[in-house]
């Protein structure tokens, strides 16, 4: 049982993570940029990391013999887990536009 609640955990932290990174590719400008970026990578690891938790959720549920709060289940998990995956987004969105920028620089 704790193998699969450290999946729970890591799996989303890493979806997480990868989201801020992708969109880093070209570094926001301005706090305007920095928001849209951050909304959209919001938008891009909110959809699969709830998905997954439907999946491993409705398996769960699915042994256990209840599946009439499944939904309600996989938000509270999706939830939970972005105190983790949302705050790991943004610093890998960070970290690689401040590499990116700094290998600009240095580039000239």
């Amino acid at each position: 049982m704790a193998a699969l609640f450290l999946v729970v955990w890591l799996i989303p932290a890493a979806w997480g993570a990868y989201s801020g990174w992708w969109r880093a590719a070209r570094p926001a400008l301005s706090l305007g940029e920095f928001t849209t970026d951050i909304g959209i990578a919001l938008m891009t690891a909110a959809a699969p990391i709830f998905m997954f938790h439907m999946v491993w959720v409705g398996a769960f549920m699915e042994m256990t013999g209840g599946l009439s709060a499944l939904g309600s289940w996989a938000w509270y998990w999706s939830w939970l887990t972005a105190l983790v995956w949302f705050p790991l987004m943004v610093i890998a969105y960070i970290i690689r536009a401040m590499k990116l920028r700094k290998e600009a620089r240095d580039a000239g």
